[in-house]
């Protein structure tokens, strides 16, 4: 009888050690992943690398005609600029005000399923104001099906210079 009540003692005793090293460990590891924090403004920015094979540049004109997908993608490509995301693939866009006038009279005409949610997004940008930058970005990549690239925050100042440097 002592015999099995010592192994059962030693058996919960492994068992709780194991559970305790397995939840440490795990939580070492997700540490490992999480997205370092913002960049104070007493602390100069790292460069922003663009991985040459998940991002192209690119200026070309738009079209009037271009469906609703297409106008997606667009504002997708332009919100790269202002967000950060641990991955970041597609193509990247320019904001500029002529960019989001043209994009702005396309929306106006048209009868987009999510019109209202193009129209505040643009007049917001054309104002200078991109605090839904990580709200458009990702509500677009949920739209595609996105998995990977997700925003997570708004780049700083610092960031955002040092990404326009990397990619235009």
């Amino acid at each position: 009888m002592k015999q099995i009540l010592a192994t059962t003692i030693i058996s919960f005793g492994v068992i709780a050690l194991l559970a305790v090293g397995g939840y440490w460990f795990i939580q070492r590891e997700a540490a490992k992943g999480e997205e370092p924090p913002a960049v104070s403004s007493s602390v100069q920015a790292p460069e922003v690398q663009p991985t040459e094979q998940t991002l192209e540049i690119v200026d070309t004109p738009f079209s009037a005609e271009m469906d609703e997908k297409k106008l997606q993608d667009h504002l997708h490509e332009m919100s790269h600029s202002k967000v950060y995301a641990a991955d970041k693939w597609g193509q990247v866009r320019l904001i500029t005000q002529a960019n989001i006038a043209e994009l702005l009279a396309i929306v106006e005409a048209s009868n987009f399923e999510k019109k209202t949610f193009y129209q505040n997004t643009l007049e917001d940008w054309q104002r200078g104001d991109f605090s839904n930058a990580v709200e458009v970005h990702n509500s677009i990549w949920s739209w595609h099906g996105g998995t990977v690239g997700k925003a997570t925050r708004l780049m700083t100042e610092e960031e955002e210079q040092a990404y326009t440097r990397s990619n235009f």
